[in-house]
């Protein structure tokens, strides 16, 4: 309601989790584009990829030097 909007305002602005209606509607509507099922995927590719690209050279390093590495 106005009464929590007045009060987070300096906090939180006109965003989503500040508003109320038609301003919560749009807000909304906007994020959700960022939150579907295809760009979380994607997004989720990425890091995988790349965490799992570091961890294998950290494999591979200690391997070659024949250290042994805590796997937990």
């Amino acid at each position: 309601g106005e009464y929590h909007q007045e009060i987070t305002k300096d906090l939180l602005g006109d965003g989503i989790f500040a508003v109320d209606g038609q301003k919560w509607r749009h807000q909304r509507k906007v994020a959700s584009y960022e939150f579907s099922t295809k760009v979380l995927r994607d997004f989720s590719s990425v890091i995988f990829w790349r965490n799992a690209a570091v961890l294998a050279l950290k494999i591979s390093d200690n391997a070659e030097a024949d250290r042994p590495m805590d796997m937990h």
